[in-house]
């Protein structure tokens, strides 16, 4: 019998362009975790406490002119063994994420960030190998502890898919977590 958790992890963008020396901008990479399964997982820096969002950087439209991609930025998703979620030794999880805009790509191998904003940008999410993870693909086996607590550790980075313009860029991503 399979446990499968979903959960909704609202990966917000909020970015903005800097136009004088002294304006700055932000780009957000939030999550939101329900705690109402068995097995409640939380968004994390990974080896840190919860965070609910990662912050990928500010970058200008020129960034995107001799880059295709911004720096992978860390994330994790904790599962905490405890007497409310037992998880027998050797389990391995699988985790699948699909974006609520949509896929983005020449392939749909992205993930779409809301079309309000920023234009030419997609989300890229990867494993802890470096690994592009697609739209609704499965990923790889994370091994998961009996006790205490594990990081099944991810990557982001904002992804140029064409003309790159100003504005927010967010990206609302499900993930459903699979333990046997």
């Amino acid at each position: 019998m399979m446990k499968k958790i979903l959960m909704v992890l609202a990966l917000g963008l909020a970015s903005t362009t800097a136009f004088a020396a002294d304006e700055t901008g932000r780009i957000l990479f939030k999550g939101h975790i329900n705690g109402g399964s068995t097995c409640p997982i939380e968004v994390v820096e990974p080896g840190m406490g919860g965070l609910g969002w990662v912050d990928l950087g500010v970058y200008p439209v020129k960034y995107f002119a001799s880059g295709t991609s911004t720096t992978d930025v860390a994330f994790a998703l904790r599962i905490e063994a405890d007497a409310t979620c037992v998880i027998t030794p050797g389990t391995n999880a699988k985790v699948k994420f699909d974006s609520l805009s949509g896929d983005a790509g020449p392939n749909g191998e992205y993930y779409a960030i809301r079309s309000a904003g920023a234009e030419g940008l997609a989300l890229e999410i990867k494993d802890e190998d470096s690994n592009s993870i697609a739209p609704r693909t499965v990923s790889k086996d994370y091994p998961v502890a009996s006790t205490g607590s594990t990081d099944m550790k991810f990557f982001a980075s904002l992804i140029k898919t064409g003309n790159v313009t100003d504005g927010a860029a967010s990206a609302d991503v499900n993930f459903t977590v699979t333990l046997p």
